[in-house]
């Protein structure tokens, strides 16, 4: 099996046994233990009401899974002693913050308990409870197509087929609520539930027109969310899947008053689908959305999807009239959505929320996101009853936020606190191509290359998974990204400048590799390594470096990457700076065969030519051939020219000073084609994202090694 096992299914470690003590309020600001429960009273739920609200982790680092329960009632266990439910599942190595819409019973005393699989900090928004006789709930029932049953063998649902479930309590046209989660996907794809009589929903071109679970298998085999669907009159519901993939569905309730469904309705700003203007909704915007059947403030139902998204966020969906919901702070303290472009560019959630009387809820997105709302039901005024959002965050933090920028302090940035995220699972992060478990763990070795003229040929280049080119003063010089392939030898090694900080802020904790600094710029690189942004490795303070006697100085100082290694095991794992898609093609987006171009570099003629036979370009400087020790060529299989603004650095003013931060103008060149396009970077912590301005597309690059060139102006 590919990733992580559903965790819902894995047996509970042996501390956690039904008199597991919970943590109490007031909640301390601690991880919650592995196998430990935190408990949180509802006390509009008294009696046992359902409650609704969203469950959210953050600081994961394993696999893991939380369920929810009624406290009472105990963790609910099979005969085995396995725990049945989770209500989250989770997947730290590809990020530490994952959510999810939260419904469950409470006991009689309105108490509901949070296990938690590893050590997590848990965020609880409570914000309504369903009404005593609205949902039924009863003992898990799990649909597992990994395991072989009576009706069924063991294996995957194929790409655009059904999967049956009856679920006998919902005979009637009753809605059922539970889980739905998918494992070993390895494409981009979605789930379909469905009432299966109604057949599958589509629109007008025979596209189906409603997602409950959207996945992608490039960044993770397994993904889940929570289900609502209306069954049919035999209590049959159907799941579509647009890709291969396993199903797990667990179902624990039905509701047969309460919720009014309907044909889904769809808005969606990638298309313009529901009226609205087509492209993304900007950082710190909102998007109004009219529900005619939810107006009088009915609870509308359906699901929350954003798209493109390039920076960690949040989507808050409100009741349009009240206003965003925030503190006494002022800051939004209620999310239904948290997303990472870090880890993916989509995500989803289920979508409960509010209307107001005329039936308006607003979506407010804390990055820029394309969005996609399915709406295809609503609860009868008396069905839910909201109140304010209350959270519990053992973090005792506020709403999570887009990733901090450093402040300066007297001129020097002071960056927030960095935890590196974990190694990818088999894929090189700077290349795409597959690699061992061994190399994903390396960090990036980053080298300031030398590109005067005496220190050419360089040692090592036509090795580096990915190098930058910045201007310098008069000349450029390379930021050489060294990850799947360690030479004997690289260099020559130069010095450091400010701007090489914002583009190492999004390496994981790299290692830089150089000469030197003046004051300024090593006290910029001092505040990075204090705060666990890089590791600073200067030829001034470390070993691994030495002199290549044939070479003039200063154009002489290389050094060993394998003894760089061995003595910086601080750095974090490499992580990717751009999405990578080896058989993306432009499609209908502008783009010309780009067999020779130059680049306006600083001091230096770079011209690069499209090899068709090796398919990959060909550097030259200068008139000729661009060649690396010995005597061999530097290539690349992405070329991509990002047009920057360039600032004196505030620690030399001679000194140029690209800013990588923000956008602009770009061109990517893959495949022997020019792509004119927007680059995208909102903090030094971000990957860059490049994309098609008019249409949103996203543009990815080629497996194989990446060259950016800082470019003044194209």
């Amino acid at each position: 099996m590919s990733g992580a096992l559903i965790a819902a299914s894995a047996p509970a470690p042996a501390a956690a046994k039904l008199d597991v003590p919970f943590t109490t309020a007031p909640i301390a600001a601690q991880l919650v233990a592995a196998g430990g429960v935190l408990k949180v009273a509802v006390p509009e739920a008294f009696g046992g009401k359902t409650v609704i609200g969203q469950l959210a982790v953050d600081g994961a680092r394993g696999s893991g899974f939380i369920t929810a329960y009624g406290c009472a009632n105990g963790l609910p266990r099979d005969v085995t002693g396995e725990i049945t439910r989770g209500d989250l599942n989770y997947n730290g190595s590809i990020t530490t913050t994952w959510s999810n819409r939260l419904i469950v019973q409470a006991d009689g005393n309105g108490d509901i308990c949070f296990y938690a699989l590893t050590p997590v900090e848990l965020i609880i928004d409570v914000n309504g409870v369903s009404f005593d006789t609205g949902i039924s709930s009863f003992q898990n029932r799990r649909t597992d197509t990994r395991l072989a049953t009576s009706e069924r063998p063991a294996g995957p649902v194929r790409a655009g087929t059904t999967l049956r479930v009856t679920v006998d309590a919902a005979v009637g046209g009753k809605t059922v609520i539970g889980q739905l989660a998918v494992d070993e996907v390895n494409k981009i794809g979605f789930v379909t539930a469905y009432p299966c009589a109604a057949g599958l929903p589509i629109n007008s071109v025979a596209a189906v027109d409603r997602a409950d679970l959207n996945y992608t298998g490039t960044v993770a085999a397994t993904w889940s969310n929570r289900l609502i669907v209306e069954a049919d009159a035999n209590g049959a519901i159907c799941f579509f899947s647009s890709a291969t993939a396993q199903l797990v569905i667990d179902i624990n309730g039905v509701t047969d008053v309460g919720i009014s469904a309907f044909s889904n309705q769809r808005t969606d700003t990638r298309t313009g689908a529901g009226g609205q203007d087509v492209g993304p909704v900007a950082a710190g915007a909102t998007l109004r959305i009219r529900v005619p059947e939810a107006e009088g403030g009915q609870i509308v139902l359906g699901q929350l999807a954003v798209d493109d998204v390039r920076a960690s966020g949040f989507v808050t969906a409100y009741p349009c009239a009240d206003g965003i919901p925030v503190n006494f702070t002022g800051e939004v303290d209620r999310s239904d959505l948290n997303y990472s472009g870090r880890a993916a560019r989509t995500w989803s959630n289920r979508l409960i929320v509010e209307a107001d009387a005329n039936g308006e809820i607003c979506l407010f997105s804390s990055a820029s996101a394309e969005m996609i709302i399915d709406i295809n039901g609503v609860s009868a005024v008396n069905g839910i009853t909201p109140f304010p959002n209350r959270r519990t965050d053992t973090r005792f933090g506020a709403q999570p936020t887009p990733e901090p920028v450093p402040l300066d302090v007297d001129g020097v940035p002071q960056w927030p606190p960095y935890v590196p995220f974990p190694a990818l699972n088999g894929v090189a992060a700077l290349t795409g191509l597959p690699a061992s478990a061994k190399v994903v763990k390396r960090p990036i070795i980053a080298v300031k290359v030398d590109n005067f003229f005496r220190a050419r040929p360089q040692f090592g280049l036509n090795q580096a998974d990915a190098v930058f080119e910045l201007n310098v003063e008069g000349v450029t010089r390379f930021i050489a990204l060294f990850h799947s392939n360690l030479p004997e030898r690289l260099g020559p090694a130069r010095s450091v400048r400010t701007a090489d900080l914002d583009l190492l802020a999004a390496m994981n904790r790299p290692i830089i590799t150089y000469s030197g600094a003046n004051v300024g710029v090593s006290q910029w690189l001092t505040a990075a390594e204090n705060s666990g942004v890089l590791v600073d490795f200067s030829s001034q303070r470390n070993p691994c470096y030495f002199r290549e006697p044939t070479r003039p100085g200063p154009h002489n100082l290389l050094l060993d990457p394998t003894c760089v290694l061995a003595n910086a095991p601080q750095a974090g794992p490499a992580r990717p700076l751009w999405s990578i898609d080896v058989g993306w093609t432009p499609g209908v987006l502008p783009s010309t065969p780009d067999s020779t171009f130059d680049v306006d570099m600083d001091g230096v003629d770079v011209t690069w030519k499209w090899n068709v036979d090796s398919r990959r370009y060909l550097r030259f400087q200068d008139d000729a051939p661009h060649l690396a020790e010995p005597d061999v060529p530097v290539t690349a299989s992405n070329v991509v020219l990002l047009e920057t603004k360039h600032v004196p650095s505030p620690a030399d003013v001679r000194s140029p000073n690209p800013i990588s931060v923000g956008s602009g103008r770009a061109i990517v060149h893959r495949d022997g084609r020019a792509v004119p396009c927007t680059w995208s970077r909102q903090s030094p912590f971000d990957p860059f994202t490049f994309f098609d301005a008019a249409s949103g597309i996203t543009i990815p690059l080629d497996v194989g090694v990446t060259f950016v060139e800082l470019v003044r102006q194209l």
